[in-house]
């Protein structure tokens, strides 16, 4: 497992004649993929324009050093066109909010983890307490510009557990208690993310306009975010747009 971080600055060798290729500067991430679709390349000859390295061309990936078989492994962006729309696309992952399918901000994408073969397998997160964690890929639904879009835990334990009613009949046992139980501390464990993100938000400020569908402001730009503020954008379906628009 590699993670970004490690990638960055590393040498790029070209191993067939022992020779310093250039530098790793960015990842170029497939979105639709979910994985390192190559790297951008820095050999000191910027004004030739950009240079990649597809990921799948990696001949290794080590603490010090990434190796390539040949110097054509490198590609200009005449050359890869499907390489230069991702570019163009700018999906970092990195850096962009992290958002639930049921519109709760989780946190902020601080690093990507990946396989050898380039595939992302988890991010790592800062909550909005602070707190670090790790969102496996299985729970990643879409790996967005601005937003990682992930299904909430409670749904894929839901989704788990009627998996296993579909193929078991249901048994009342001590074991049933405890699982409405738990499904009562996971609704429970969701009004408290909903209260710790409704206080993140009071006093933030709106970085544009919000309004209704039918034209009715919620609020103007540069407009705090107080109470009312959160109960229309609630009542409007607009509380994630307005999650997202906030200096």
């Amino acid at each position: 497992m590699n993670k970004t971080a490690d990638i960055i600055n590393l040498p790029v060798i070209d191993i067939s004649e022992g020779a310093e290729i250039g530098i790793a500067t960015k990842i170029i991430i497939n979105p639709i993929e979910g994985s390192i679709a190559a790297l951008v390349i820095d050999d000191g000859k910027w004004y030739l324009g950009a240079k990649l390295l597809p990921f799948a061309e990696i001949a290794g990936l080590g603490e010090s050093a990434i190796t390539i078989i040949n110097k054509s492994a490198i590609l200009t962006i005449e050359n890869a066109p499907a390489l230069e729309q991702l570019l163009s696309t700018d999906v970092t992952v990195i850096g962009t909010k992290v958002l639930t399918k049921t519109g709760r901000i989780q946190g902020t994408v601080k690093e990507i983890f990946v396989d050898n073969t380039g595939k992302i397998i988890a991010c790592e997160i800062e909550e909005l307490n602070g707190e670090f964690s790790s969102i496996p890929v299985e729970r990643i639904m879409t790996f967005g510009k601005k937003v990682l879009i992930v299904a909430d835990e409670t749904e894929i334990t839901t989704e788990a557990a009627n998996t296993q009613m579909l193929s078991t009949p249901e048994i009342k046992t001590p074991e049933t208690v405890q699982e409405n139980t738990q499904e009562n501390t996971n609704d429970d464990s969701a009004k408290k993310f909903d209260e710790k993100q409704r206080k993140y938000l009071l006093g933030k400020r709106a970085n544009r306009r919000i309004e209704t569908d039918n034209g009715v402001v919620i609020v103007e730009q540069g407009g705090e975010i107080n109470e009312e503020v959160l109960q229309k954008a609630k009542l409007a379906g607009k509380f994630v747009e307005l999650s997202m628009n906030i200096q």
